[in-house]
């Protein structure tokens, strides 16, 4: 049997739904050990937020993988959003990266061993996991999971990237 779109997975959609998002860099490259590249993220999740008219409850970025808690709007589904901020995401960095390796000499070096100044060009791995949330609980669930993410990977005790930073207040919305 020949199926046409093997890597097609099936979505369900719910109105008002709110879902778990998890997704990682191509190879799970350590793209985000890099605070440049960190800050170019919640940059453009901020924009993605405010471009497609979701809520965001929750989220975390690690090395090589982000995990959100959110509900988008009635007009654009789960898909849509991962899709924009993932594809903005990708262009924005790779720019930054031709950037960075053109001018390698003016760059400080930077933070990850044998890193300077040589980057991949960025990719997603296809696709995303997503979870439904389905009651109060499971949110609580997996917000503490998120707010653990960090301790999880064994990321500094300080790890800015994560929605319980007070300097991201503005991004993340109360759960009614």
């Amino acid at each position: 049997m020949k199926f046409e779109f093997r890597d097609w997975q099936k979505r369900f959609y719910f109105p008002d739904a709110v879902y778990f998002v998890t997704f990682y860099t191509k190879s799970r490259y350590p793209f985000f050990r890099e605070r440049i590249f960190a800050d170019l993220f919640v940059e453009n999740l901020q924009f993605c937020k405010k471009l497609k008219g979701c809520l965001l409850f929750g989220w975390v970025l690690c090395y090589e993988h982000a995990h959100l808690l959110l509900q988008p709007n009635n007009i654009w589904n789960i898909s849509d959003v991962i899709h924009s901020l993932k594809r903005h995401i990708s262009r924005n960095m790779n720019i930054l990266i031709d950037s960075i390796s053109e001018s390698a000499d003016s760059y400080p070096h930077f933070q990850g061993e044998d890193l300077c100044c040589f980057f991949p060009k960025f990719k997603w791995q296809k696709s995303f996991y997503d979870h439904y949330i389905r009651n109060d609980r499971d949110f609580d669930c997996h917000m503490e999971y998120i707010a653990d993410n960090p301790f999880k990977h064994g990321l500094l005790s300080d790890w800015p990237y994560v929605y319980t930073n007070s300097k991201y207040d503005d991004l993340t919305n109360d759960y009614i």
